[in-house]
């Protein structure tokens, strides 16, 4: 059972979310709310957004931005420095980066642009964001962050080499972070998920799909929710001595 402290390990600050209006963004926000901690959502759905405000009262915080636009980006830090310091809010303790792109293309057709649009938003991005939130949470020497990164970047997949290089960086400039960071109490984590049943995956055919869970040890495919609680876990302080990990959310997948 679950005690009282455990349910509140976020409570006192605040946690930026990036791509918090697709599925995992919305589990994220969904466990962080739940964890005490008031957020950050950060997406383009305004009516997603309205909904995640509607559902948490003044617990959630929306904001509408492209994260490859470095000025929106600036703009959104720059609220978000004005309004931390409001009781109900708390300092900027946490960022987790989830917004992400997947395009499937062979090498022989993947095009320039295609590479490029991947590495905007899935590292430079998150990398932005990182840059900009460790500035305010150096001011407490504390905080967590979390990169939702991928299994493809970490063991390959066909047909996704620029989704997978793109994830692969980041995945990169998590383990260089902790290890810059750590001297101002910044901790840098990533999650690495399998299949995840979201938006994303859907158009997968059900006999694809079958064959995918099949080589899954749990013979299940993933739900949004075991990313988020992985990913509230690396926030709080319940991995106070964790950096530099990537922690697998995927079912232990045998490839």
């Amino acid at each position: 059972m679950t005690s009282p402290s455990e349910s509140i390990v976020l409570k006192g600050g605040s946690v930026l979310v990036t791509g918090a209006t697709g599925d995992i963004g919305r589990a994220i926000v969904t466990e962080c709310v739940q964890a005490g901690a008031a957020v950050f959502a950060a997406g383009r759905n305004d009516e997603k957004l309205d909904a995640l405000v509607h559902q948490f009262e003044k617990r959630v915080t929306p904001l509408n931005y492209d994260v490859t636009d470095e000025k929106a980006v600036k703009e959104a830090f720059r609220h978000i420095q004005k309004h931390q310091n409001q009781s109900n809010v708390g300092p900027l303790m946490g960022l987790v980066n989830c917004a992400g792109i997947m395009e499937e293309a062979a090498l022989s057709v993947n095009t320039m642009d295609g590479l490029k649009n991947q590495l905007n938003v899935n590292f430079l991005a998150p990398y932005q964001h990182m840059q900009l939130a460790s500035r305010l949470m150096a001011r407490h020497r504390h905080g967590s962050i979390v990169n939702i990164v991928s299994q493809v970047g970490e063991l390959g997949a066909n047909g996704m080499s620029a989704y997978g290089a793109s994830k692969a960086a980041l995945t990169g400039a998590t383990k260089s972070l902790a290890k810059e960071l750590a001297a101002i109490g910044i901790r840098v984590n990533a999650i690495a998920p399998g299949f995840v049943d979201t938006e994303l995956t859907r158009h997968f055919e059900p006999e694809a799909r079958a064959k995918i869970e099949d080589r899954i040890a749990m013979k299940r495919v993933g739900r949004a929710g075991d990313v988020a609680r992985a990913v509230v876990f690396l926030l709080s302080r319940q991995s106070a001595y964790t950096t530099g990990h990537v922690l697998p959310v995927d079912g232990l997948f045998c490839p």
